[in-house]
């Protein structure tokens, strides 16, 4: 984490009218990975937790890809004129929630139930949902939450990811996570080096595009997103202007008042496979 923080230069990165629009929304996918060299006859050896998707490669290669991603270490604010943007303050960084748990579960209790995420010792549907402030970092938003699970017996890994929907869109989320997964790769081929295969530049400044897009694929105009989202009164107005912090608090207890449940959805790796070759 302090090698990340020194590389970090301080920015401001301006969110376009969808970015705002997508504020009440996070973005929550789980990736299962089963440990198969350690089975043997349908139960897993006593292998080191160490020995698969070891930690602190994980844990290196992450803060290696976040130098790439510094909007996940920045806070969302908002502009007299009412415009969001995320600063990157290299002084005052909002990092993102990384953990590493070691879970009393095997892999297997897991698959045999379908991937029942409620079958884990933490409820992270609370974490999905509506970007609140936390209390762990003074009150901010954060900006994202990434756990692991070990689970028992080495016998396999969940790599859970939830981050706020402003900061990156589906596309944006997908680049971050291969780039952390390539990193990983490298630095256990080379021994924990920190080499990547190639390298990337990735542009966080929502406007570099505009200039490229055709009238079809044209972002709504702050307007068009006014005429939707702040037509229907006093009420949607008041929100508008009100700071993420307010807004977010407000969208969750709102969201806690009505009865709803939150559902995941698992795709397998032949799914994806047969997806790739299509």
């Amino acid at each position: 984490m302090n090698t990340f923080a020194s590389t970090v230069k301080s920015q401001t990165i301006w969110l376009d009218s969808l970015d705002a629009g997508s504020f009440p929304f996070s973005v929550s996918i789980g990736y299962w990975y089963e440990n198969t060299a350690t089975t043997t006859g349908g139960s897993s050896s006593s292998s080191s937790v160490d020995d698969f998707m070891p930690a602190n490669v994980l844990e290196q290669a992450f803060y290696k890809t976040l130098q790439e991603f510094p909007i996940f270490a920045g806070q969302l604010k908002t502009a007299d004129s009412g415009r969001h943007y995320v600063e990157v303050d290299k002084d005052n960084l909002n990092m993102p929630v990384y953990t590493d748990t070691r879970c009393d579960l095997e892999y297997s209790t897991l698959s045999k139930s379908g991937f029942n995420m409620r079958k884990l010792p933490m409820d992270l549907n609370n974490e999905s949902g509506v970007p609140i402030p936390s209390g762990l970092v003074g009150g901010k938003i954060v900006p994202a939450n990434f756990r692991i699970f070990r689970f028992k017996n080495n016998s396999g890994v969940l790599v859970y990811a939830c981050t706020a929907h402003y900061i990156t869109d589906g596309y944006g989320y997908s680049q971050f996570m291969n780039r952390w997964a390539e990193t990983a790769k490298s630095m256990e081929q080379s021994q924990n080096k920190a080499t990547p295969l190639f390298v990337r530049q990735y542009i966080h400044d929502r406007s570099f595009h505009e200039n490229y897009r055709s009238s079809e694929t044209t972002a709504l105009s702050a307007s068009a997103i006014e005429s939707v989202t702040a037509g229907g009164g006093w009420f949607a107005k008041t929100l508008a202007w009100l700071s993420p912090e307010t807004r977010g608090r407000i969208f969750k207890t709102l969201s806690n008042a009505n009865d709803r449940s939150c559902s995941y959805f698992h795709v397998s790796s032949q799914t994806l496979e047969d997806l790739r070759t299509r």
